[in-house]
């Protein structure tokens, strides 16, 4: 599950140990729907082992895998991973690899007497400090312990997927004619390594944990990746692509799927900025083109919560709002708990829309925040017009020293329509009857 894969003599020298040079690659137009899983625990050594059948077909790569999925903005300075992989255009070799900060890996491509496309064999990892072996139906097949295995020091989680890739010479041309594929999983088991006291594994350094057979789906245990992808992969990860049934997971790939577009509410919270009468928002993203003019947003009720329902196509989408085109930007602040994609230059919000999603309703977020503000106000009750942390009679008095206020912040304008007027006393009034001064404001 290399973010990216060269060619090259990688796809047709069996039986070596070739060095992987992993570089960038143009993010290929998606053709494909597919599923991946991966487990919510990371481990740091062990034996992972998995009785799987693999995809057949030109350019298409079945997996089993243990990737540092955690490693975040780190990538590749902590870069780890350690492969087993079929590709679909060979039929008697299997793929080895680990891959390391860089990002590089070594591959051993190894013949074996069978077709992995053609039935359910079992294989295994044995990780431990500075050494991987790999076997295949109870044999060893593969041993790296070179002083480079050193580097495999961050817990990986164990991952299944199901890809194509743009490598040619790696795995065939990838053409998408053989659609619908499928790779098929009986069962995956994880043991801890407890040297010398296991029960497991070779000399039984291993300890069984688990093993799931998947007589049902183990959400406590799995989770599904949702419009996920990476460079080289002309697939997008969908919960679609996954499926257990007689005993088997399945990830099957597909051609993409024709979905109708879900209606998504975009709310943003603007008590804190000085909005003149002639202001308007914004919402942009990748859906508009970050085109500045085209989805403007309203208040009809003056609350200083800012809406707009656009129909968006399932996958994932990044957005941020916007004053008078781009004068002025209101994103998710970069690096924080809201930055989509908190490991580039753009300050974005971003949602995941689910293919047969129900309309999706934003929760109301202040300007340039990850705060969510549902009563439309940044700061305090726009009730409490004198600000001592209450709504009792004094406030009635602020709210009279202001009527006639016309401005963008008018301090008695409790309803936020740029004017201080009956209509404030009136909702200012039915919040003093349903709040104590003890209670502030509700």
């Amino acid at each position: 599950m290399a973010r990216a894969r060269t060619g090259g003599d990688v796809g047709v020298v069996a039986g070596a140990c070739v060095m992987l040079i992993l570089g960038a690659s143009s993010a290929p137009g998606q053709e494909c729907y597919s599923g991946e899983i991966a487990t919510r625990e990371a481990f740091l050594h062990g034996r992972f082992e998995v009785r799987m059948q693999s995809a057949a077909g030109d350019g298409v790569v079945s997996s089993f895998f243990l990737y540092n999925l955690d490693v975040g903005c780190n990538w590749p300075a902590e870069n780890n991973e350690i492969d087993v992989e079929m590709t679909g255009n060979r039929d008697r070799s299997l793929h080895f690899t680990t891959h390391y900060p860089g990002p590089f890996g070594y591959t051993r491509i190894v013949p074996v007497d069978f077709s992995p496309h053609a039935g359910l064999h079992t294989y295994a990892i044995e990780w431990t400090p500075g050494r991987v072996q790999w076997f295949v139906d109870g044999m060893i097949a593969y041993t790296q312990d070179e002083p480079i295995v050193q580097g495999l020091i961050h817990p990986m989680r164990i991952m299944m997927n199901l890809w194509a890739t743009d490598a040619p010479d790696w795995a065939g041309p990838w053409t998408g004619e053989m659609l619908p594929l499928a790779t098929h999983y009986e069962y995956v088991s994880y043991a801890r390594y407890t040297p010398g006291a296991g029960d497991t594994g070779s000399n039984d350094d291993f300890t069984l944990e688990w093993s799931d057979s998947f007589d049902r789906w183990d959400h406590d245990r799995w989770a599904v990746s949702s419009f996920r992808g990476f460079g080289g992969n002309f697939c997008r990860f969908v919960p679609q692509g996954v499926s257990v049934s007689a005993g088997k997971l399945h990830l099957a790939m597909t051609e993409p799927i024709v979905a109708e577009t879900v209606p998504v509410t975009f709310q943003v919270a603007t008590g804190t900025l000085d909005l003149g009468p002639t202001d308007r928002l914004y919402v942009n993203g990748s859906f508009n083109d970050w085109n500045g003019w085209s989805l403007p947003l309203d208040d009809p009720d003056g609350d200083g919560v800012w809406t707009r329902t656009v129909p968006l196509e399932p996958g994932r989408h990044e957005y941020l709002f916007t004053r008078n085109g781009w004068s002025e930007s209101g994103g998710a602040p970069i690096g924080s708990v809201c930055d989509f994609a908190p490991c580039d230059a753009w300050a974005n919000y971003g949602l995941v829309v689910p293919i047969d999603s129900d309309p999706i309703i934003l929760s109301p977020v202040c300007w340039a925040t990850c705060d969510e503000c549902p009563s439309g106000v940044a700061t305090s009750c726009m009730a409490d017009v004198n600000d001592d942390g209450g709504v009792t009679a004094a406030d009635v008095a602020a709210l009279m020293a202001d009527y006639g206020c016309e401005a963008s912040l008018c301090a008695g304008d409790v309803d936020r329509d740029r004017h201080t007027g009956p209509a404030d006393r009136q909702r200012l009034l039915r919040q003093l009857l349903a709040s104590s001064p003890a209670e502030g404001c509700s």
